[in-house]
């Protein structure tokens, strides 16, 4: 049981690595143009078959969905506050576009601070790659696999030792 559970972690990790990369080839090689829905599409079909083929699991379908939509949300302070940056031609998703609120409303405040910081920056417009979802997702497949093998007897066991 453990062997499987370590074999299926390393096939997590190691198909997460290839998604990764299939996903830096699609950015930048533009394969479908400016299409980055074409892009999303490939790497959510290529995540589900992972998870398919290594788990397929109702929780962990859930747990990689639910990390797929909000990882790439929790980069939003960082972008915003230039820790981390995209490509100019990845910028294709802009989740906060449609939300606003008045700029002198508690709320208003405290997403500027959050977000972005200083005033002259609109948080409207923090811009992420669509792409990142299904990265997300897959790296959550890794991690429950992961925590699966960690988590065995025999891990446990040298572990104590």
């Amino acid at each position: 049981m453990t062997r499987d559970l370590r074999n299926r972690a390393i096939l997590a990790v190691s198909t997460t690595a290839l998604i990764i990369k299939l996903s830096d080839f699609l950015e930048t090689q533009r394969v479908f143009g400016d299409d980055a829905t074409m892009n999303v599409m490939i790497l959510v079909t290529v995540a589900l078959i992972q998870w398919a083929w290594l788990d397929r699991t109702p929780e962990a379908l859930l747990a990689a969905t639910v990390t797929a939509i909000g990882g790439p949300l929790s980069e939003l302070p960082f972008v915003g506050h230039g820790f981390w940056e995209y490509l100019n031609t990845a910028q294709d998703y802009f989740p906060l576009q449609d939300i606003t609120f008045p700029s002198n409303s508690i709320v208003g405040k405290l997403l500027q601070t959050v977000l972005v910081g200083s005033e002259g920056t609109d948080y409207t417009q923090l811009a992420l790659a669509k792409i990142t979802g299904p990265c997300y997702f897959a790296v959550t497949t890794d991690a429950i696999a992961l925590g699966r093998w960690f988590d065995s007897a025999d891990c446990k066991k040298v572990q104590t030792e």
